[in-house]
């Protein structure tokens, strides 16, 4: 046994020797081409040379340099993968290996690799004002959820303390607005204008809704999004204005949630020779968690708006998005739990405020010398008084915009509701 454990030794030996030989004359020959080698790259070359890069490093520090301890599920970094790969490289990992198992699975990667893709996000966007531009003051008025509304509270005896309770922390610490007033031009708010003329009381797509083909079970199986995700997807074009918006509250929306109803609608309520009324209606939620803790979804029942604004952009009167509180509940959460099968809690609360309006009507960006487009102005006079010289041409009851979105949000509704005798009789 041992003589042939010594040849087998002296063969591999052999076998790296020559490897290491061979490799070393592909090296040297390489260095006497590389003078004649002019080797250029496209940026988007480059940009796919820098993310396969940091895959491959990803992958080197899950592959190697992490090892598990004998008898125990936590993982500790050898000292050599400290100077190979740096403290960074492994904190990142470490920071996704939820389970500190030393490995990650498809789930744990799976946040990740919505970054790998969407590499070239954006975490906050820039929506500039030019001199010549109308500005208006979007407040935020934001009241915490009541954790007394929430079951998961209740059934603990409110003992927050309680490990089942720690996924509640983010939503604990979410106590106001990210940005409580924010300067946007008038013209951003041609977001909620219909882009082909739509009629009076009849809804049109602000933001676009998940991809739905005819078959109903292929359309429920593909229009459902992820959950194990923490950062939102990128946006652009007039969705970076809704997604600034909704970042006044919290610094992760995601403006088209994960289950139907998804998307955003408006709906041309009113108008006459300068003036547009519309309706609105967003489904968004905010992402509360970073990693390593697990993902924690905040879902408002839904954001109901209005927007007064001239045809030509210049200058807005009114704007209010707000989730509705008068319901006992009106806010979904959902939770994964570190569990091996990734299951998920849910419960729904209440929360009293959750709005967004104009402190004033618009005004010029800059006015007789002064820039005007970074001073935020207070709230300083009644809300709903703006709009009482306005006499509109044409117009339907808001209720009839309200019930024409619900019904592209939820088809069914258009079923009509009949008598159970009445079929029969």
């Amino acid at each position: 046994m041992d003589s042939q454990s010594d040849q087998s030794e002296v063969s591999a030996t052999a076998d790296d020797t020559n490897q290491v030989a061979n490799e070393a004359e592909g090296h040297d020959a390489i260095e006497d081409n590389s003078q004649n080698i002019i080797i250029e790259l496209t940026p988007f070359q480059w940009r796919v040379l820098v993310t396969s890069t940091s895959l491959l490093v990803l992958t080197v520090a899950v592959g190697i340099g992490i090892w598990v301890e004998s008898g125990s599920s936590h993982w500790r970094s050898d000292p050599e993968d400290f100077r190979k790969f740096g403290a960074e490289v492994l904190t990142f990992f470490r920071q996704h290996d939820v389970n500190d198992d030393g490995a990650l699975d498809l789930t744990e990667f799976e946040p990740l690799a919505h970054v790998l893709i969407d590499v070239n996000v954006s975490i906050t966007y820039d929506l500039p004002v030019d001199p010549d531009d109308s500005v208006v003051t979007v407040g935020a008025h934001f009241q915490p959820i009541d954790l007394d509304s929430m079951q998961s509270v209740a059934n603990k005896n409110y003992d927050l303390a309680n490990p089942d309770l720690l996924p509640l922390t983010a939503l604990r610490l979410w106590t106001k607005p990210a940005v409580e007033l924010k300067n946007f031009a008038t013209k951003y708010f041609s977001l909620f204008l219909s882009k082909s003329n739509a009629a009076i009381g009849v809804p049109y797509h602000i933001t676009p809704f998940s991809f739905q083909p005819e078959d109903e079970m292929y359309d429920m199986k593909y229009t459902m999004l992820s959950s194990n995700r923490y950062h939102p997807p990128r946006v652009t074009g007039d969705l970076i204005v809704l997604h600034n918006l909704l970042a006044m509250f919290h610094s992760s929306p995601f403006i088209n949630s994960r289950f139907a109803p998804q998307g955003s609608l408006a709906c041309l309520r009113a108008f006459n020779d300068e003036w547009l009324d519309i309706s609105i209606r967003i489904h968004a939620e905010f992402q509360l968690q970073r990693p390593p803790r697990q993902p924690f979804w905040f879902t408002p029942a839904q954001f109901k708006g209005r927007l007064v604004i001239s045809k030509d952009l210049s200058e807005i009167k009114y704007f209010r998005l707000y989730v509705p509180s008068n319901r006992r509940l009106n806010v979904d959460m959902e939770w994964l739990k570190n569990d091996p099968d990734h299951t998920m809690d849910v419960d729904i609360g209440y929360m009293k405020q959750m709005e967004l309006r104009l402190t004033a009507a618009s005004r010029p960006a800059t006015y007789e010398g002064y820039d005007l487009r970074t001073s935020l102005k207070p709230e300083t006079e009644p809300y709903d008084a703006r709009l009482q010289d306005i006499k509109w041409t044409n117009e339907v009851q808001v209720d009839v915009c309200e019930r024409a979105m619900e019904l592209v949000f939820y088809p069914f509704k258009s079923v009509t509701n009949a008598s159970f005798l009445n079929l029969f009789l």
